[in-house]
């Protein structure tokens, strides 16, 4: 290890020493963030912070949550079937798991508004003026589930000074076609309007040949939004927004096939009826081609209100949040088996409705600056899941009960006629079972937060929070298909001990595949924690600060939503907690040319909350400890005023805790790494831009992303790792700075190609078969954008 920190110390000198002599003067822009609601340089922070202006969001390629992930070497970001499925990370922790009332371990905030869950922030990042991602637990001013850290974006706000816009249309591959355009309109000398438009299609990146080339997990969003600016008085400002999206994609259903199971003749065998293929490891993630044979995909509409008031008095700020979201996401008849063969198709409408209310004063008295505030907020969530049979259903679920018999001869018997079983599940197009799920969650919270300066070197920070959580909700079993032959296969024992019911409790072709029927419940959850955080910062002069900070976050429990659950006795499941300690240095040099960031952190989680997926059933575990350790060192150098260079190193030491104590489910985790935690992971990125002539200048953009081996998920005790990758990025543009801005931009994104797995997962109804998502393939584009 001390051999790479000298390596990095050299290469960092030979950079300066190359670049330095006989270029033209220029510093490094300062960044201005909020993270601890004052407005601050980002070098006067205790805090890792990664914080981006819209203008870097653009050159970088960021539109969207998902783009985070080539940015910074301590943050990733997937996706999987669902928003419920989504995950943001920051050094290697984050929500894992597909569960309904699952928050992210990393709170999303966007203009103030907390997002309950992370995938409610995939849609396109709509006219943002800059984003900020702080590492580590935020439990005071952010709030609960911030375990792992927070994301915070803020929109382009409207402007009283001139009537001004943008406009930028995108083309390239995958049929790539995205629009956006932004106008800035004062009324008055008190009022101004912002309204923005956005476009985004794309074509998938799994193809499915079966259903004539069809692709999946495309993009098809719009969105809106519209600002309000009110100067009330001059000392009073509102500010209104209402946002609007929509998105009707077969997303994102498409995935591969990595490991071909014992299951896999039997499957090709029913695929095969129907004249459709299966296409196996390792063709399918070679060639992306995916075994989807349904028209799934995904319905969202997200709208919302946000209204910040803030009142400057003579003494006094006072700041209001209040936020109002509507949230529906209805997932359309997904193939819930993921395979060729006519198994299962899922219909799941969800929707969340989201209230909340911030209420912050700030102050100065001596040395000392304040923040304290009140919050609340209100979420009802509520979803019908209905699992319908296709026409193979009945047939396979024979054909599992035959292999039970007489494994690896089923294909045969079935192919014989040998392995029918009577009429265990309905005709095609009939409910197998139909579940509905709901819960209501209201929280509340009192929180300070004080700054103070001791002397001209020393500053002590300190914050706490007490938050309370209640939730109440359940399951209720609607329908569950009932078929003697099933009962009788049930109750002779040929399946195991069911973990639930009786003699008389319908059963279908789902228990004898070992999903068993669960009865309906009703739980709650109530908690009340204290969260916070401590910090000492030392200013060596006006360049140099170093901090040592504490921190303790939590993310809340809930009623875990899964028919399973009373089976599995976890209908609640408990609040995981962090405890984080991080040294820091903070540093700029070369005249402002120079900075150099390094933070060396150790987090402790307890009661880490994971949802695992078996390849039949879903169940929630509070797994025990785990623990993320490392360094980061944040290094940039404005060698001209042409060149930057930038080189983000995460040196990563993430692993789960002593297990062996914990359910048979999870102890295969016992000291191993967490998903997506590479040892050592990078970003170095050189941008270029030089005057032409009076009114042109050109830029070029060269990245490059490193990730080192890790495992993407947690489910298996064989899941394979993925080994390491590189991806490049290279953009070359053309400004013209005339009357009116005009930019041209060719970019190219994974350059070369590159695929990784970003989320291993169980094929369902398929035992010892493994399906995965991959990362975004090369994507080469051409952008158009004006300002005026």
């Amino acid at each position: 290890m001390n051999a790479f920190y000298r390596s990095i110390t050299v290469a960092t000198l030979c950079l300066t020493g190359l670049l330095a002599p006989g270029l033209r003067a220029a510093v490094l822009e300062e960044v201005i963030v909020s993270a601890q609601k004052r407005t601050q340089s980002a070098q006067d922070v205790p805090l890792s912070i990664t914080a981006m202006s819209g203008e870097a969001m653009r050159e970088a390629g960021v539109f969207s949550t998902k783009d985070l992930t080539d940015v910074n070497p301590s943050i990733s970001f997937d996706v999987g079937q669902s928003s419920q499925n989504a995950s943001l990370k920051i050094r290697g922790i984050g929500s894992v798991g597909n569960g309904r009332t699952f928050e992210g371990a990393v709170g999303v905030f966007i203009d103030g508004v907390y997002r309950s869950r992370s995938g409610m922030a995939l849609s396109d990042m709509n006219d943002i003026a800059g984003l900020e991602l702080l590492r580590g637990p935020q439990g005071t001013l952010f709030g609960k589930n911030t375990v792992a850290g927070a994301l915070s974006l803020n929109s382009t706000r409207p402007s009283l000074d001139m009537v001004e816009g943008r406009l930028e249309v995108i083309g390239g591959s995958y049929e790539k076609r995205y629009a956006s355009a932004a106008i800035n309109m004062p009324i008055n000398e008190r009022n101004a309007v912002r309204v923005s438009l956005m476009s985004n299609q794309e074509d998938g990146y799994y193809r499915s040949p079966q259903q004539n080339g069809r692709t999946f997990n495309n993009t098809d969003r719009q969105s809106a939004k519209v600002q309000w600016l009110f100067d009330v008085s001059d000392t009073l400002e509102s500010l209104l927004i209402f946002d609007y999206s929509n998105s009707n994609t077969g997303c994102c259903w498409g995935s591969v096939q990595v490991v071909s199971g014992p299951l896999t003749d039997g499957v090709e065998y029913f695929a095969n009826q129907r004249g459709l293929e299966l296409y196996k490891a390792p063709d399918a993630e070679r060639g992306r081609l995916t075994n989807n044979n349904k028209d799934s995909r995904a319905v969202i509409k997200d709208i919302g209100l946000t209204w910040k008031l803030d009142w400057a008095l003579e003494d006094m700020d006072i700041a209001s949040v209040t936020g109002v979201r509507y949230f529906k996401e209805n997932q359309i008849q997904g193939d819930a088996d993921f395979g060729p063969a006519h198994l299962v198709v899922l219909e799941e409408p969800a929707e969340i409705d989201f209230w909340s209310q911030e209420v912050n004063v700030s102050w100065v008295w001596g040395p000392t600056d304040f923040v304290a505030g009140l919050y609340y907020s209100l979420e009802t969530f509520d979803s019908q899941r209905s699992l319908v049979a296709d026409t193979d259903t009945n047939a396979y679920v024979s054909f599992l009960v035959a292999n039970m018999a007489a494994p690896g001869q089923a294909a045969v018997l079935c192919e014989l006629g040998g392995c029918a079983n009577g009429q265990l599940a309905p005709e095609g197009g009939e409910p197998v079972s139909v579940e509905h799920y709901y819960q209501d969650a209201e929280s509340a919270a009192v929180f300070f937060h004080t700054q103070t300066m001791l002397n001209e070197a020393w500053t002590l920070v300190a914050g706490l929070r007490y938050s309370v959580d209640e939730k109440s909700g359940g399951y209720d079993n609607i329908y569950w298909y009932n078929s003697p032959a099933a009962q009788a296969i049930v109750n002779s024992g040929a399946t195991g001990a069911p973990p639930s019911g009786d003699a008389s409790t319908p059963r279908n072709a789902f228990d004898v595949a070992g999903l068993y029927w669960g009865p309906s419940f009703q739980d709650s959850f109530e908690s009340g924690v204290v969260s916070g955080t401590a910090s000492l910062q030392y200013t060596f002069n006006d360049d140099v600060m170093a901090y040592a900070t504490y921190s303790r976050g939590y993310k809340s429990g809930a009623v875990n939503l899964f028919f399973e659950a009373d089976n599995f006795d976890n209908t609640v499941y408990e609040p995981e907690y962090a405890e984080s300690l991080e040294l820091g240095l903070k540093s700029r040099y070369l005249d402002d040319r120079g900075q150099t960031n390094i933070s060396v952190f150790e987090t402790h989680f307890t009661d880490l909350q994971i949802n695992f997926f078996t390849g039949l059933n879903f169940f929630t575990e509070n797994t025990g400890e785990a623990t993320s350790r490392g360094m980061e060192i944040e290094n940039q150098f404005q060698a001209s005023e042409s060149l930057r260079a930038e080189l983000n190193i995460t040196v990563l030491d993430a692993k789960f805790g002593d297990l062996a104590d914990g359910p048979e489910t999870v102890r295969h985790l016992d000291g191993r790494e967490t998903a997506r935690a590479p040892t050592l992971s990078a970003v170095g990125v050189l941008n270029y831009e030089e005057q032409l002539s009076d009114t042109f200048y050109g830029s070029l953009r060269l990245s490059a992303s490193y990730s080192g081996e890790h495992y993407a998920g947690v489910d298996f005790a064989t899941e394979p790792t993925q080994g390491p990758y590189t991806l490049w990025d290279l953009s070359a543009g053309l400004r013209y700075m005339g009357g009116q801005e005009w930019a041209l931009n060719m970019f190219c994104k994974n350059c070369t190609d590159v695929t990784y797995r970003t989320i291993y997962f169980a094929a369902p109804l398929q035992e010892g078969s493994f399906n995965a998502y991959l990362n975004t393939p090369r994507i080469v584009g051409l952008s158009l954008s004006t300002y005026f």
